[in-house]
C-alpha cells in the first residue's frame, strides 16, 4: 500500500506552536503536492454568551465582528506563513473544536490531520493540549502530532522507528511506516518490545511479522532493521529509542493487541505522543469508524449579517 498525502488539513489558532504545526504542513505540501486547508474552530457558539444568548443583537453583532476579525487573522497567518505555490484554502467554522476537526477530515477525505501539541494554553512541554488528544484519540484519518519547539529538517526524514506488536492494528501503522520509508528514502526501524520477563523468541517473533513485500513491491529496496527490546513500560524504550538514533518520525498505531475500544486511546500512544520530541503520526486500523454521526456545528460555515 502506498500512503499518498493528497489533501492535508491543519488546523490553526494561530499560537507559536500552531505556526510550527503549519510549517510541517508546509513542508509535506510540497514534497507530495498536496492540497492544503487551514482551518480554524471558533467555539463562542457553545460558550455560554453564545449558546444561551445567541438571538440577542447585541450578542450577533459581538459576533459578526469577530468572525471579521478571525478572517483577517487568518489572511495574515496564511500570507506571513504559506509558500505562494501551494495550493490552500482557509477555513474558519463555529463548534466544539475537537469534533469539528474529526468531522471535517472525514467529511471532505483528507489524507492527514497535523495538530500541534499545544496551543494558545500554553500547557507544560510534558502536557498535550486537550483538543489535540482528543483528535489523536477519535479520528480515523492518520494525524501527525506536532511538538511545539520542532520544526521540519531540511535534511528530510532520514529515520523513521514503527514500533509494533505485529497485531492487525499496528500492521496498519507498519504499512504507513514502509511507504514513508520508500517516499523519502529514509532508513526504516521496525522496533518490538517484549515482556521484561525472560529472553524474547526472536525466531517466533520473525515468524509472526508481516511480509514486508506484501506491503510493498520496493520493500526489498529500503534499508529496514528489526530492533527487539524489553521493558515493562514500551513507551519508554520507544522514546529512548527515538532520541538515542535522532529519530526523525514516529509512526505507531493508536491501538494494539489489547483491542481497547476505539473511544480509548492505547497507553503506549498516548504517552508517546505526549513525551516523544519529534513528531508521531499515529494511526487507526480502518476497520473503526468515526465516533460523531452528525456535525457538531450549526453551520458548515460563517456567514456575517451586514
Amino acid at each position: 500500500m502506498e500512503y499518498r498525502i493528497r489533501k492535508i488539513l491543519c488546523p490553526t489558532d494561530f499560537s507559536v506552536f500552531s505556526k510550527n504545526a503549519l510549517e510541517h504542513t508546509v513542508a509535506l505540501a510540497q514534497q507530495h503536492d498536496a492540497e492544503l486547508t487551514l482551518l480554524h474552530v471558533d467555539e463562542f457558539d457553545i460558550s455560554p454568551l453564545g449558546f444561551f444568548h445567541f438571538d440577542d443583537e447585541i450578542v450577533k453583532r459581538y459576533r459578526d465582528l469577530k468572525v471579521r476579525f478571525l478572517k483577517e487573522q487568518m489572511e495574515l497567518f496564511a500570507e506571513e506563513n504559506i509558500p505562494g505555490n501551494i495550493q490552500f484554502e482557509t477555513r474558519i467554522s463555529p463548534g466544539r473544536a475537537y469534533k469539528t476537526i474529526v468531522e471535517e477530515a472525514e467529511a471532505n477525505n483528507f489524507d492527514l490531520i497535523v495538530i500541534a501539541r499545544r496551543g494558545t494554553t500554553n500547557l507544560s512541554d510534558h502536557l498535550v493540549g486537550s483538543t489535540a488528544e482528543r483528535v489523536v484519540r477519535l479520528a480515523r484519518r492518520p494525524v501527525l502530532s506536532v511538538r511545539g519547539n520542532n520544526l521540519p529538517s531540511k535534511e528530510g526524514m532520514k529515520y523513521i522507528l514503527c514500533p509494533t506488536d505485529f497485531s492487525p492494528s499496528a500492521n496498519a501503522a507498519l504499512s504507513y511506516a514502509v511507504s514513508m520509508a520508500e517516499k523519502y528514502n529514509s532508513k526504516l526501524f521496525i522496533q518490538h518490545i517484549s515482556e521484561i520477563a525472560g529472553e524474547p523468541d526472536i525466531e517466533a517473533l520473525e515468524r509472526k511479522a508481516p511480509k514486508l513485500s506484501d506491503i510493498s513491491k520496493k520493500a526489498s529496496e529500503i534499508d529496514i532493521e528489526f530492533i527487539y527490546d524489553r521493558d515493562i513500560e514500551p513507551n519508554n524504550s520507544i522514546i529512548r529509542f527515538a532520541e538515542d538514533r535522532d529519530i526523525d518520525l514516529i509512526v505507531m498505531s493508536t491501538h494494539g493487541q489489547k483491542g481497547l475500544r476505539r473511544v480509548f486511546i492505547g497507553n503506549n500512544a498516548a504517552e508517546v505522543v505526549r513525551k516523544a520530541e519529534c513528531p508521531v503520526l499515529t494511526v487507526t486500523h480502518p476497520i473503526h469508524k468515526v465516533v460523531f454521526s452528525k456535525l457538531a456545528t450549526r453551520g458548515e460555515e460563517y456567514t456575517i449579517e451586514s
